[in-house]
């Protein structure tokens, strides 16, 4: 009859616009491990809310107050910078708007942190001293749509300053970000920056990883037997080379040991780039892109990735691996090992369902 036909025209004109009511949102957000990865727990609560929670949220990085590691941060591409000082039982928000690609917190004074990322069509890095109470931007790119994606403080001194560009400039200030000088043109996707000892470590999207010995005065490719598109000619084994990398470790006690995460699995090193092996993780058919890596800072042997929702674990430095799935509304972005407990591990979910 005619009621019914406009009941299930109804219907569908409601289902077509997306509106299913059969649909599950699962969170994203952040999640924890209390017993080295075998059980996660989602860590979203909000200090100041009961109906607000970081569970739609993107995490971008994590990280510790090196003073207090009962003080995490968390970076998130779609909510500003986060802070739990509870071990992440609750977090408040210290910086909102602009979208946080990454951040540092000093070495030296923990109240000092960079957040790096994007707000209102520019790149942009803004700085606190008071740990959050308050901001100052101190860059703003001028090119439009050009994130700042990279950030990296000299641990010794954290008045020099490293930034990397999606459009793959790098730019340097020595005063803390009230001057800024040109240092490099990558032409290639920054993905992440560290800063570990008197070396500086950039890793491109398509390009791999480079290594700079000064204050950026001169970067140098460190895995060209496995980035064709780095520039060489060498001679490649297809199976062994990746085209878009992701994120880097490198291991605080050997700095030769490094690990990166490509498209084509998970890459190490123990003679700082000289020979790559891919390492040969469980992964399912069609999954090989990895995403996070971390380490166990008192024990390089023990090692975390992860692939879309699964958190690989590794307990003799990636000879064999043990697999745990997440169910959450995305993947697995970035992985944080409690510097002297690893059995507590926080894993940051990019939420892939917005």
């Amino acid at each position: 009859n005619k009621n019914k036909k406009i009941f299930v025209l109804s219907l569908f004109i409601f289902l077509a616009a997306a509106c299913n009511p059969f649909k599950t949102t699962l969170p994203a957000g952040i999640i924890k491990s209390v017993d080295g990865g075998v059980d996660w727990q989602f860590a979203n609560k909000i200090a100041s809310s009961t109906t607000v929670s970081l569970a739609g949220v993107s995490i971008s990085k994590m990280a510790f107050d090196p003073a207090n590691r009962q003080t995490v941060f968390a970076g998130s591409y779609t909510g500003g910078l986060y802070k739990s000082v509870d071990s992440g039982a609750s977090w408040s928000n210290v910086l909102s708007k602009i979208y946080v690609y990454d951040f540092v917190v000093s070495q030296a004074d923990s109240k000092t942190i960079y957040a790096a990322g994007f707000y209102a069509d520019h790149g942009r890095v803004l700085k606190t001293t008071d740990g959050g109470a308050s901001w100052n931007q101190v860059y703003n790119e001028e090119s439009a749509n050009n994130q700042v994606r990279a950030i990296a403080v000299n641990p010794n001194n954290s008045s020099q300053v490293v930034i990397g560009m999606a459009s793959g400039a790098v730019v340097k200030s020595a005063d803390g970000g009230a001057t800024w000088q040109f240092a490099n043109d990558f032409k290639d996707q920054v993905n992440r920056l560290l800063w570990q000892d008197s070396n500086i470590y950039a890793l491109l999207k398509t390009k791999g990883l480079y290594i700079s010995t000064g204050f950026v005065d001169s970067f140098s490719s460190i895995t060209t037997s496995i980035s064709p598109n780095s520039g060489s000619l060498g001679y490649y084994n297809s199976n062994n080379v990746a085209n878009s990398f992701s994120q880097v470790y490198v291991d605080y006690q050997a700095p030769t040991l490094i690990y990166i995460t490509s498209n084509n699995g998970l890459f190490k090193t123990t003679d700082g780039g000289n020979t790559w092996t891919l390492q040969n993780l469980p992964v399912q058919p069609g999954q090989s892109s990895l995403h996070a890596i971390a380490l166990a800072q008192n024990s390089s042997n023990i090692v975390f990735a992860s692939s879309g929702s699964t958190v690989y674990k590794s307990l003799d430095g990636g000879q064999s691996w043990q697999t745990q799935s997440i169910t959450s509304g995305g993947f697995v972005n970035y992985i944080l090992v409690d510097p002297q407990l690893p059995q507590i591990v926080y894993a940051g979910i990019y939420n892939t369902q917005q």
